[in-house]
């Protein structure tokens, strides 16, 4: 009855479906293209350090006491102790971080989104409700007007009822006030503004055979697990590069001097050098305790990692499973405090029930249909939100929903 009631008061307008609105804010977040273009750089950034195993060229002019030379080398690393392989290594696992720091952003979107989604659907749904019960409430506050002007009832029935009718009222615009909040912040993660949107048609959830199997997907899902691995092998990485700052340089070069030469000097030559640079003081034994620090660090939030993403599925399970049990049973309500009502309403008429049993019923006819709401969408909030946490749902693999 909720579904009926959201849809019927979007009609003739077009409506969006969760699909569509997940991939435009996928498309245009803020967070999500800040995470792109970190990954980005970081891509140069790779690129950058892999030049470093690619000959060096440089140009230097030089004048001693006479004629100036410009001396130009072109010199080829042959062995660094570890120094190049070390900042590739660092530079490709730095790239993993960010890519996996884009799935965060993209995940965290997709969460929050759909969060606001179907926030909007149940207030929708609610909002019907009140303003049906508005509407049920005048009904009667208009009959038992009549009982009183004719002397049938007594004139606390009718205060009894102008007083629940204003109860209805305010109810109604206090939802109406949560519906525009929700929408304001579905807005804010769509990245524009949202008009009239409809329930999924159908989500393809299906239910992982055990626990177990169901945490296991969550962990290798994981964007922040796959972050912390990446983090941990280039902090391993920054470590090997402190310790080859220790190590001399093998470097194969040939230089070519250009104008006057000097007694004894060659135009061309080629040569094999041996160079070694520690760094200022002990900057390389401080580099590699960062490093260390960093992994240490690395290592102790993946197991912190591990539980969250544990807690986070087991509550999202508990969660769906609450809602399966209680939909039927909530629609079942919702029936049959619909029919309470009428038959509350005949007895009344012919004094079986007083009016405090009716305008009671109406308030249990009116609950029911909030708890169907929130029932529903809840429930399909649930699955969509395991979904995404097992990886079934990912920024390129939209289709399991349905619009």
């Amino acid at each position: 009855m909720a579904v009926m009631l959201c849809t019927s008061s979007l009609s003739g307008h077009a409506q969006q479906g969760l699909q569509s609105l997940l991939d435009k804010a996928l498309f245009q977040h803020p967070t999500v293209l800040q995470a792109r273009n970190q990954a980005k750089a970081s891509g140069f950034e790779r690129t950058s350090a892999q030049w470093s195993r690619f000959p060096t060229l440089s140009s230097e002019l030089r004048s001693e006491n006479g004629p100036s030379q410009n001396i130009t080398r072109l010199e080829q690393p042959l062995w660094t102790g570890g120094k190049i392989t070390g900042q590739v290594r660092a530079a490709e696992a730095n790239e993993r971080v960010a890519l996996a720091q884009v799935d965060e952003a993209e995940l965290n979107v997709l969460t929050q989104a759909a969060t606001a989604f179907f926030e909007v659907l149940r207030q929708q749904a609610r909002l019907d409700g009140a303003v049906l019960n508005v509407a049920e409430h005048e009904r009667l506050l208009a009959l038992i007007e009549r009982r009183t002007r004719a002397e049938i009832s007594p004139p606390a029935d009718e205060t009894l009822a102008q007083a629940r009718l204003q109860q209805a009222v305010s109810e109604r615009i206090q939802i109406t006030r949560q519906r525009d909040a929700a929408r304001v912040t579905l807005h804010q993660w769509i990245g524009e503004a949202v008009g009239p949107i409809a329930a999924p048609k159908a989500i393809a959830f299906v239910r992982p055979n055990s626990e177990v199997q169901m945490l296991e997907q969550a962990r290798e899902a994981s964007p922040a697990f796959r972050r912390l691995q990446a983090q941990i092998e280039a902090a391993e990485a920054q470590i090997a590069v402190s310790q080859a700052q220790a190590m001399p340089n093998v470097v194969l070069g040939h230089q070519r001097i250009w104008g006057y030469l000097y007694a004894g000097q060659l135009a061309d030559k080629t040569y094999l050098s041996l160079q070694y640079t520690p760094g200022a003081g002990l900057s390389a034994l401080s580099n590699r305790q960062v490093a260390v620090s960093r992994l240490e660090a690395a290592r102790s939030e993946m197991g912190s990692l591990q539980l969250n993403i544990e807690a986070q599925v087991r509550s999202t399970l508990t969660e769906l499973d609450a809602m399966a049990a209680q939909l039927e049973p909530a629609r079942v309500l919702l029936g049959g405090t619909a029919e309470v009502v009428e038959s509350y309403l005949r007895q009344y008429q012919i004094g079986r029930k007083n009016w405090l049993d009716v305008l009671n019923a109406q308030r249990e006819k009116t609950n029911a249909l909030y708890n169907l709401a929130d029932m529903q969408y809840g429930l399909q909030l649930a699955q969509v939100r395991l979904m995404i946490q097992t990886g079934e749902l990912r920024s390129d693999a939209l289709t399991a929903i349905h619009d």
